[in-house]
């Protein structure tokens, strides 16, 4: 039989069986559509996922340099200079930080302290160079982030998230220009604020960003401080051998720093979150090609009689084969089609619903157009579909008796 005509019984016996292939159409278009929108919303969370990451830790690859633990508490600010000369003459960005364990902000009187007194959850304020935007991914939204002359300013000044902006009461577009204090001590210093920033999470901690050297300068979270560093990652195991060599020789630490590869850790978290999709996506892959495999064993039960006349008028068992396995290709590819529309219509319908929220927030640089790669893929699952439900039903009406088939 020629392929045109094994392709015209197809069609014939797809007209016949309305109910039948109606059904095993909305069992692949299902099973596509879920699959095509794991992928589609697996890429946005990594996405989400990664902004978070590079916001609080890092980008690839950021080393975190931290004192030992039985050593002194932090570093001095001679040594500070001392580091941030050494990674000028690499030609490495780096940063100081110094986080505060207990900062107080007053503005119009209400006083905000960072130990989470009064409501909310408490203010992160974190003292950094201006280098910190190129190790980090901190998205502005209103105004800049700090610069080299920030450091000699008397009056802080300070780049906010969103969360703190609504702590002190105000909008992330009021907040640029603001005027508030810090409690340094026994006396309140005047802060202005030149920048908010976005992204990462709506609901996470809030946080204010200040030049390292006013913190140093009024005395701020004296209890430690930090540098991270970022490097390629070739030379992240080299960098980290010559700044432990550095830290003795020229800081003048008595015993060399901790120094944590942070940004690397999310390399695991993505092929983890990979290995639980892949698995997702076969179970519901096998899960919804067995009501169509079901149905293609009817369907070859039924037509008995009509393989035995093919086979009377010099049918043979593989014409009958691939007549069967092309029937279910049809079907299989007409569902993988629908259901990868379905999939970019749900796309759309969620993504309206988490606008603004989440790590899909203001702020949040994510891709959210639909990846017509996960289409191919969705469509290349719909023919998997068809062979797999196809290949049995098809072996069974090949292996059919002629006079078996004739008599019933």
């Amino acid at each position: 039989m020629p392929l045109w005509g094994m392709v015209l019984s197809a069609l014939a016996e797809i007209r016949i069986g309305r109910v039948r292939v109606a059904l095993s159409m909305i069992c692949v278009a299902i099973g596509v559509a879920v699959v095509t929108l794991v992928i589609v919303f697996s890429g946005l969370v990594q996405q989400a996922a990664q902004q978070i990451f590079e916001q609080q830790v890092g980008r690839p690859v950021t080393l975190t340099v931290s004192p030992q633990q039985n050593g002194p508490p932090h570093m001095t600010e001679t040594q500070v200079d001392q580091v941030r000369a050494d990674l000028r003459r690499y030609h490495i960005v780096g940063s100081p930080l110094r986080q505060a364990s207990e900062v107080s902000f007053r503005r119009n009187g209400r006083v905000i302290t960072s130990n989470g007194e009064g409501d909310g959850p408490p203010v992160q304020t974190v003292g950094a160079d201006s280098s910190l935007s190129e190790i980090r991914r901190l998205t502005l939204l209103h105004g800049r982030w700090l610069t080299a002359q920030d450091d000699l300013r008397m009056e802080p000044s300070l780049v906010v998230d969103k969360g703190f902006a609504a702590k002190i009461g105000l909008t992330e577009a009021t907040a640029l220009g603001a005027d508030l204090e810090i409690g340094a001590g026994q006396v309140w210093v005047k802060a202005r604020i030149v920048g908010v920033i976005g992204g990462g999470l709506n609901f996470g901690q809030p946080t204010v960003y200040m030049p390292f050297q006013a913190m140093v300068r009024w005395k701020l979270g004296e209890d430690m401080t930090e540098f991270a560093v970022r490097v390629q990652p070739a030379d992240a195991a080299r960098v980290t051998r010559q700044l432990k060599a550095d830290s003795t020789k020229a800081w003048g630490m008595t015993s060399a720093p901790d120094i944590r590869r942070d940004s690397g850790d999310f390399s695991g978290i993505r092929g983890t979150l990979g290995k639980l999709i892949l698995a997702a996506a076969v179970a519901v892959l096998m899960l919804g090609s067995l009501p169509v495999l079901a149905l293609g064993l009817a369907a070859v039960r039924q037509r008995r009689s009509e393989f035995g006349v093919h086979r009377c008028f010099g049918a043979t068992g593989p014409d009958l084969f691939l007549t069967v396995l092309v029937e279910s290709l049809i079907v299989s590819i007409a569902g993988g089609i629908i259901g990868t529309l379905l999939a970019y219509l749900g796309q759309k319908a969620a993504l309206s619903v988490l606008h603004d929220r989440g790590p899909f927030g203001q702020g949040a640089q994510i891709d959210t157009s639909f990846p017509w790669s996960a289409a191919l893929l969705g469509l290349g699952v719909a023919i998997c579909v068809g062979l797999f439900t196809g290949l049995i039903p098809a072996l069974r009406a090949m292996q059919r008796s002629v006079i078996r088939a004739i008599r019933s």
